[in-house]
């Protein structure tokens, strides 16, 4: 049965228990689903026979595995002839009950849960007592062939024998368990990423004689609403390897096959994720791989040689670095040739007391020695792509992260010798310069309206405009291909109608593009899209006739709930969010959360609504007013995408290949106004559909599929935007291929369950 099917029986069954005063009401269906999709319907349908045991079961709190995880653990130990598990901390949701396992043994802390799990599987809790787990593991001398756990996160830690464990309960635990394991055994425990960063608890392990086998990294979500943060499977057992595997479990059953035999023959995957060797006491997460390849990328880029931060310091690390105190910069001493790093956060590096942009306290001063580095473009640096994934990297901390001033000393960075980073500081000033005299150039204009003639004319010495045209290349298609209509027309009236295309074109673009991203992780839409989705009965079903406003709704409340994650102190939550967009660019993640944008797009309704109410003909000076209006809410619309799609382009897949988990795909690089398109080669962990279109950020492998909101015809190389829903009918618009302007085709399934998405 699939899991949408056994998600309606549960709530139906759930609906009829609701008129029982009994029954408690229902958190959570999760455990529910998980035993209708691992035990059988005909098990599901037995539990609803008693109220008591489904209000437990629905208001449980305990973590409930995916089911590709479980899978993926039961692939694991296909290879183990062992089939007695032992769990130090059983619930009713552990693992150890929802694969093939001939014999359960192991501890249950909770008598209501343990009453449960009797009424639950009384054929495998014959084994199992009730008792406090580390006791009993202090107690047993029986040994361990297999031990597989999901013991919870954040739990204080108790005294064991009378002594206190310098370690988290989970570390405790494991470490108990290690005591007990087999020489030949295997142990699988569920970890957080704070597992990986204690150096303390790792050298514990080895002293022990438990060495890591293998770290299979969970997606970020994979557990919510429980948890946001990435989780971790660790296979520990007594045998010395030099190096560990480590990759990152997927929801395909092909990638994980891969990154099981890559594991089985200890091999290199194609990509990080299907797998790579890593010596684990240097292993802090997938990540951070990850990060670092980005960064080798980025350094390829720039082709400097490394220079770690400790060797172009004034003197020693301890007195070169300031931690600041206070909160008013007056009363800080500026040091020459500093630089001013944040602690937390992501303000910019600066070289000046006055351009702290949060208080001193959250600073370090760091003076540079004048003869090997210039503070002005080393605080540029750091501001730069790689120069933030450089701060990044030294960021540790769960709740906030932060610079550790002992981290500062691993600090590389990428520099030029000095008499270059003295001729890249003069053209940057130069720039500046030029910006200035611009913006003189402008307030002039307004306080001398008269002498527009003047400022023209020096306007025309300055040989540094950057053409509308250069900026439109780099636009994705759907929307480029509007904004060219309008810049290719002289008629002021289409100029008008082509603009307001472009910006209610984008509107649903942008609403497409974080939608696309939100859905892929169903839980977390189902629990957030509240934040979002329009309650209002006059807004229901907007999306079967959509109008401009409408869109700026949806992308205005879009907009708002992704800046809450993005900006949210949970460094998890916000690597999460920026995952589901395969990890962009910090310019598209500002573009897409910018508050200016949706300001503006609301502006530009209100203007056609205006205009439109107006009615009648209008002159050639009025249109000439109206487009002089536009354009200049078009060149401030365009301070806030700037670069945004520079690293990320709308592909759309024409063949492809499979070999060693890696699909390698021909696609459209759907950019510009202009075709034909140009056609690359890429490499991506999921396999892509040819009749839809994906978002590939530069250097990732997983593009994400977008929903089908737009339609490109590749015949005439069209693109086609939907409207409304008339009779049976989906009709699309295109805005720029004037042959075909409008499509109507009969309604396709795929556009309705997307609707589904936008009913509260």
């Amino acid at each position: 049965m699939q899991q949408t099917d056994i998600k309606n029986q549960i709530w139906r069954n759930l609906d009829r228990l609701r008129a029982d005063p009994s029954f408690r009401g229902c958190r959570d269906t999760r455990l529910l689903e998980l035993i209708g999709a691992t035990l059988g319907v005909e098990k599901l349908d037995s539990l609803f026979q008693s109220t008591e045991l489904i209000s437990k079961l629905a208001n449980a709190y305990s973590i409930v595995a995916p089911i590709y995880v479980l899978k993926f653990i039961e692939k694991l130990l296909e290879a183990e002839s062992k089939k007695s598990i032992f769990d130090p901390w059983l619930t009713a949701s552990s693992p150890v009950f929802y694969i093939q396992a001939d014999d359960v043994f192991g501890t249950c802390i909770d008598s209501t849960e343990f009453e449960t799990i009797k009424s639950l599987f009384e054929e495998k809790s014959q084994n199992i007592k009730l008792d406090d787990t580390l006791d009993e593991l202090s107690k047993t001398t029986q040994g361990f062939d297999l031990v597989l756990s999901f013991p919870p996160f954040g739990r204080r830690m108790q005294d064991v024998n009378g002594e206190k464990s310098p370690f988290d309960f989970t570390t405790t635990l494991l470490l108990k368990c290690g005591e007990r394991l087999a020489q030949d055994g295997k142990l699988i425990f569920l970890v957080p990423n704070s597992f990986l960063w204690n150096e303390k608890g790792k050298e514990a392990l080895n002293k022990q004689g438990l060495f890591v086998d293998a770290v299979f990294s969970i997606p970020s979500g994979a557990f919510s609403p429980m948890t946001s943060i990435q989780l971790h499977l660790i296979l520990i057992s007594k045998q010395n390897k030099e190096k560990t595997f480590v990759a990152e479990i997927s929801q395909d059953d092909i990638t994980n096959k891969t990154i099981l035999q890559n594991f089985k023959n200890q091999k290199q995957g194609r990509a990080i994720q299907l797998g790579c060797l890593v010596d684990f006491l240097e292993f802090e997460s997938l990540n951070a791989l990850i990060a670092e390849k980005e960064m080798q990328e980025l350094v390829k880029r720039i082709g400097y040689p490394p220079t770690l931060l400790t060797d172009i310091l004034l003197t020693d690390i301890s007195e070169s670095i300031n931690v600041l105190k206070g909160d008013n910069a007056d009363e800080v001493e500026h040091l020459a040739n500093s630089i001013y790093l944040p602690k937390i956060g992501s303000s910019p590096v600066v070289a000046s007391l006055s351009e702290l942009k949060i208080q001193p306290k959250n600073y370090y001063q760091i003076q540079l020695d004048e003869t090997k580095a210039n503070a002005i473009y080393v605080a540029n640096y750091f501001n730069t792509p790689i120069g933030k994934k450089s701060r990044e990297s030294l960021e540790a901390g769960v709740v906030i992260p932060r610079i550790l001033k002992s981290q500062l000393s691993k600090c590389v960075l990428f520099l030029p010798d000095l008499p270059t980073q003295a001729e890249v500081i003069e053209v940057d000033s130069k720039i500046q310069q030029f910006t200035l005299r611009l913006d003189e150039l402008r307030r002039n204009l307004w306080k001398q309206p008269k002498s527009y003639n003047s400022i023209s004319k020096e306007l025309k010495t300055i040989n540094q405009e950057e053409k509308l045209e250069n900026w439109i290349d780099e636009l994705p298609f759907p929307i480029s291909s509007i904004l060219w209509r309008y810049y290719a027309t002289k008629d002021n009236s289409k100029k008008i109608e082509h603009l307001f295309h472009f910006f209610e074109g984008f509107s649903e673009f942008l609403s497409m593009l974080m939608l696309s991203a939100l859905v892929q992780d169903k839980e977390f839409y189902k629990a957030e899209s509240h934040n979002w989705v329009n309650n209002d009965e006059k807004f229901q079903d907007w999306y079967l006739r959509a109008t401009f406003g409408n869109w700026n709704a949806l992308t205005s409340k879009l907009s708002k709930a992704i800046r809450k994650y993005v900006l949210d102190k949970d460094s998890d939550r916000k690597d999460y969010c920026k995952s589901l967009f395969g990890n962009p660019t910090e310019a598209f993640l500002s573009m897409i959360t910018s508050k200016s944008i949706v300001r503006i797009l609301g502006e530009v309704a209100d203007l056609r609504n205006k205009w439109k109410g107006h009615g009648g003909i209008t002159s050639e000076e009025e249109n000439n007013q109206r487009v002089l209006t536009l354009e200049q809410k078009l060149n401030e619309f365009r301070t806030y995408i700037a670069d945004a799609f520079e690293d990320t382009r709308i592909l759309s897949p024409t063949t492809s290949s499979f070999e060693d988990g890696i699909f390698t795909f021909n696609a459209k690089e759907l950019i510009g106004a202009r075709t034909p398109f140009n056609e690359i080669t890429v490499k991506s962990l999921i396999p892509l559909d040819r009749k839809k279109l994906y978002l590939r950020n530069s250097g990732q492998t997983k593009p994400l599929e977008l929903l089908p909101f737009i339609k490109f015809v590749e015949a005439s190389n069209a693109i086609y935007f939907y409207t409304s829903i008339e009779s049976k009918d989906v009709r699309w618009i295109s805005y720029h291929f004037e042959k075909e302007a409008e499509l109507k085709q009969p309604v396709d399934d795929q556009l309705f369950k997307v609707f589904d998405l936008l009913k509260p």
